[in-house]
């Protein structure tokens, strides 16, 4: 009896094997999906970048599959006028493998970054991988510096602004610009040159903690400056 039923077994597993056979288009299931789940898509500062993707599915077939692609608008943050999705892609005849590109524009590109979602759509017998998730950030192509803050019990008394060489005020924050906040994080994309940053405090007792860095080296950290300090750095590329 059991090697009747081992025999058995094994019978099934040939059918169920062969069953497969790419030649028989009617008992492959039709699957496909993108390459990744998630993606960090960084734009360059006041210009474009374009990525393209690859898509996958489970067997191959004599004829070009076209497949249409969605962007999910409830789960997306990214100004629909930034982008550039098309609404199909293509495996070609012979292949599992196709291919596409995603143009993002530098577009109302929030400090802390946008989303774009993708899922496959609207054709019936299909089974699809997870949706994509695209990481918006603007890329730097000069010289990035980053301003941490941690604040003390009232961040509302904390302001500062940073100068070029010429005393521009490159940006700032006003007095009262913090209030609720716990920390403050913001990157600076800073053509070569002299620049000066000073941090101002209301009542004159500082702050928790202030950091500027530059390619991963400290340019002043402090915290209790009183009523205000001033540190003159430089960067170049």
């Amino acid at each position: 009896m059991k090697k009747f039923t081992f025999l058995l077994l094994i019978s099934l597993s040939f059918f169920a094997f062969n069953g497969c056979d790419d030649d028989d288009d009617d008992e492959i299931i039709n699957y496909v999906s993108f390459e990744t789940q998630s993606f960090d898509f960084g734009v360059e500062l006041d210009g474009s970048t374009t990525n393209e993707f690859n898509i996958y599915s489970t067997n191959t077939k004599s004829s070009d599959r076209t497949y249409s692609i969605n962007v999910v608008a409830d789960m997306s943050s990214a100004d629909p006028n930034s982008y550039t999705v098309p609404s199909t892609v293509t495996i070609p005849a012979n292949s599992n493998v196709g291919v596409f590109s995603v143009k993002i524009d530098d577009l109302n590109i929030s400090e802390d970054g946008e989303t774009l979602v993708l899922e496959f759509t609207g054709e019936e017998d299909l089974f699809t991988g997870e949706k994509m998730t695209l990481k918006i950030k603007q890329v730097c192509p000069f010289n990035e510096v980053i301003l941490n803050i941690q604040f003390d019990d009232w961040p509302e008394e904390t302001s500062w602004v940073l100068l070029d060489s010429d005393n521009n005020v490159i940006d700032s924050a006003p007095e009262g610009s913090y209030a609720g906040e716990s920390s403050f994080t913001k990157a600076f994309c800073l053509q070569n040159g002299t620049y000066t940053f000073t941090i101002f405090d209301a009542y004159g007792d500082g702050t928790k903690l202030y950091r500027l860095t530059y390619n991963g080296t400290t340019i002043v950290e402090g915290g209790a400056f009183g009523a205000s300090e001033t540190t003159t750095f430089d960067v170049s590329m």
